[in-house]
């Protein structure tokens, strides 16, 4: 649970949990102390009655009216149920309306509610009470938003994963273990007349040394966790006429660049999302690099060439028809790490001269039959998005998330390093504390208000 220092509002709250605008069925979400009072008297049974706390089931859907003022105007229809506190998303008292998709409709209840003094929620707000509640950490919060926008299916997982806690399960651990190590040198310190022996420095450098592998390894693997939620760029570069388009539209599964067999068509990168293998892809055609006078076509080669610094992975297409060029083997010396070599238009094919990639990983596709494809995505997969298709749910997906946790791993070394030189335990016991500060921070345990706004604003309202 988050400090106690967090301002708090809990009065009850009402948001559209589901999308606005018409639709079959429309959820209204409430939340908060003192909800039950308010909301009784704008609900009414089947028939008209008056509806009282004993008709509200825990957890049980109830058939029941949304009346108007000032005549008791039936407004809906509506589904209720009601999770007590503390037996609910939030820790509070919680019901939800389900009603019909009505803008109008909804609009009008939501006034209602707000007339009855169950005010507007904010973004987030609801998580946000989860959180304060004790019902879950920031990093499940902050998974919750992440699963809310997936752009893939393996985003969504890892998501899904630390919503189970999978990643404040290791936090926990290592502020477990940082914890009982600065109790012992403050016990050590606290009572050094007395008869408590201080840990060998020995076991305290094993010890922290275990716990500085666990963060760095999460650290190490933030920047691609990142990706896994913004996604990955993938340039596709190549000489004129070598397939770069159809390969491109291939990919997309439908027709997004122009393909044509006069050369220098594509003269602007032209990008699209894809899923490749669950994870979440932009690709970018690019105009074929070659010299050329003409001043349109020779901007977007300098810009395929500035995207391809930027890009996580680069796709050089070669013409399995007419084999290695020239310049396909001055193309092939400027490519780096994270490259793959795709021989195309394998229909076309005669086996006149070999095919080979150099250093490279080579794919043999025809991107008009479709032959390869599958392969071409598994290679990419592996090579160029290294992340194991069944991960721990432990994967870093959050800017903040990342900035903590390179903070705490930073103190652990300085600590490290002053007790490698023999300093004191009151002063290896400050980064110590440093590094316990910053994994609180990481999993909601101390966190100030301004960064709670933060954090919720990007949520969506009802959530």
């Amino acid at each position: 649970m988050m400090g106690s220092e967090s301002l708090f509002d809990d009065g009850p709250i009402a948001a559209l949990a589901t999308p606005p605008g018409t639709s079959a069925v429309a959820i209204i979400r409430m939340s908060g102390a003192g909800l039950i009072p308010r909301l009784l008297p704008l609900l009414r049974r089947p028939g008209g009655r008056e509806v009282f706390l004993e008709d509200l089931k825990p957890r049980q859907l109830r058939r029941m009216d949304v009346v108007d003022d000032p005549e008791s105007v039936l407004l809906d229809q509506v589904m209720v149920v009601w999770f007590p506190a503390p037996h609910s998303y939030t820790g509070e008292d919680v019901v939800e309306l389900q009603g019909h998709g009505s803008p109008v409709v909804v609009q009008r209840i939501l006034e209602r509610l707000s007339g009855a003094g169950i005010r507007p929620a904010r973004p987030g707000e609801f998580t946000r009470r989860a959180c304060l509640n004790g019902k879950m950490d920031l990093t499940q919060a902050e998974a919750i938003a992440a699963l809310i926008n997936a752009s893939s299916l393996r985003s969504a997982r890892e998501a899904v994963r630390q919503m189970e806690g999978s990643l404040s399960e290791r936090i926990k651990n290592a502020r477990d273990r940082l914890l009982t190590i600065l109790a012992h040198l403050e016990a050590s310190l606290d009572f050094s007349d007395e008869d408590v022996a201080p840990l060998p420095s020995a076991g305290l450098l094993k010890e922290m040394g275990e716990v500085s592998e666990l963060l760095g390894s999460l650290l190490r693997g933030a920047s691609m966790g990142i990706r896994l939620q913004d996604g990955f760029h993938l340039i596709i570069i190549g000489r004129p006429n070598v397939g770069k388009s159809s390969l491109f539209n291939r990919m997309l599964g439908r027709k997004r660049a122009i393909v044509s067999p006069v050369p220098g068509t594509t003269r602007d990168c032209i990008d699209s999302r894809v899923e490749i293998r669950g994870f979440p892809v932009t690709l970018l055609d690019t105009a074929g690099l070659r010299v050329t006078d003409e001043p349109v076509e020779a901007e977007g080669i300098q810009l395929t060439r500035e995207q391809m610094v930027r890009a996580d992975g680069v796709l050089l297409v070669l013409d399995a028809e007419v084999g290695w060029t020239d310049e396909d083997r001055v193309l092939v010396q400027g490519l780096g790490e994270d490259s793959l070599v795709i021989w195309n238009k394998m229909d076309l094919y005669t086996g006149e001269h070999e095919l080979v990639s150099g250093d490279w990983p080579m794919v043999c596709v025809s991107s008009v039959t479709g032959d390869g494809m599958d392969v071409l995505e598994g290679v990419i997969a592996e090579r160029l998005l290294p992340m194991p298709l069944d991960g721990e749910g432990a994967v870093i997906m959050v800017v903040r998330q990342k900035e903590a946790l390179a903070r705490a791993v930073k103190a652990l070394a300085e600590c490290e390093a002053w007790i490698i030189h023999g300093k004191p335990g009151e002063v290896t016991s400050i980064p110590l504390r440093s590094a316990l500060e910053a994994l609180g921070e990481l999993v909601g345990h101390v966190t100030q208000e301004d960064l709670l706004d933060r954090i919720f604003s990007t949520f969506c309202i009802g959530k």
